[in-house]
């Protein structure tokens, strides 16, 4: 396998010690042998840096590993941009510390991005590990493993608007195009919304039918705290990219699209009380022209900061 082919597994963990060696593992045993590993500490306070430290001295030679240890959290869009840029790597993976990847996955992913290698980014199927221990795949699949409806590619940046289609995971990426791109939006609290909506308005999106990667959500991941009463660090993020979606779009269906978001965005920002980012929302919604009772309800409910987000705790 040529140099050219190779890929790049950056992991970027922070308090995942219970999990790291598992994550770290999983890479190793990757049947894709053309491959480097690049695994970051961001300034952790329970012992993933030592669990990380002691998995390296025990594989070494057997995997080439590059490891960062940070005193400090750094932002975690900038920082894989910092190492995004050492990057030389035909293709790369944004691995969490706290999940696993299935010893095909890169091999799969790999193999579909070489059939077009114009392609911003594939994608696969997973299993989510929700905090009960129950398991189930992101897509439907029936008893024989089939997925119960395809996986649809037509007009996948306005899906993408529209709703969380993809689990980022999964994701492997085109180098080249993901640098030219300029990386991860720094201004931003999470990243993949925001890099896989600019990547599918400019370039194509591959799916390979496989499941590559085992998801865990639990209290700690940082989706759980999308909607966090009062708090959420991520609504913020969410009200940029749905404004950098309103510069991009061209077409009525694609502003359509953003209406749809920006609803259902804006329920869960008001039913957790975040009214500052729902607000944005509502001008963002105003912009666009939505004009809908719904739209109506939610303005006033904004202006009055309706504070019922003890039930919206109670209902998750």
């Amino acid at each position: 396998m040529d140099v050219a082919a190779k890929v790049t597994v950056i992991c970027i963990a922070y308090n995942h010690g219970q999990w790291i060696e598992e994550t770290l593992e999983s890479v190793r045993l990757q049947d894709y042998h053309a491959k480097e590993l690049i695994v970051v500490d961001n300034g952790s306070d329970d012992d993933t840096a030592e669990r990380i430290k002691s998995w390296v001295n025990q594989t070494s030679g057997e995997l080439p590993v590059q490891t960062i240890f940070n005193q400090t959290m750094q932002p975690y869009c900038g920082l894989f941009n910092q190492v995004l840029a050492q990057v030389s790597s035909q293709y790369l993976v944004d691995l969490s510390g706290d999940d696993v990847l299935y010893p095909e996955h890169l091999s799969e992913s790999i193999l579909e991005l070489q059939s077009e290698p114009g392609a911003g980014f594939v994608f696969s199927d997973a299993y989510i590990l929700d905090h009960k221990g129950e398991v189930k795949s992101f897509y439907e699949r029936d008893h024989a493993g089939d997925l119960v409806e395809p996986v649809e590619l037509e007009n996948i940046y306005l899906r993408l608007i529209k709703q969380s289609y993809i689990c980022s995971a999964t994701v492997v990426f085109n180098v080249a195009i993901l640098q030219s791109e300029g990386g991860y939006d720094e201004t931003l609290f999470y990243e993949d919304f925001d890099i896989m909506i600019r990547l599918s308005r400019n370039h194509p999106v591959l799916f390979s039918d496989h499941i590559g990667v085992l998801k865990r959500k639990h209290g700690g991941s940082m989706s759980a705290a999308q909607y966090r009463p009062y708090q959420s660090r991520m609504l913020p993020s969410t009200v940029k990219v749905c404004s950098k979606i309103s510069q991009m779009n061209l077409y009525p269906e694609e502003n359509q699209a953003l209406a749809i978001r920006i609803l259902h965005e804006l329920k869960h920002a008001l039913w957790s009380a975040n009214f500052e980012p729902a607000r944005e929302l509502i001008r963002l919604g105003e912009n666009l022209g939505i004009k809908n009772l719904r739209f109506t309800i939610y303005k006033i409910w904004a202006k009055k900061a309706w504070d019922i987000s003890w039930l919206y705790v109670w209902l998750k």
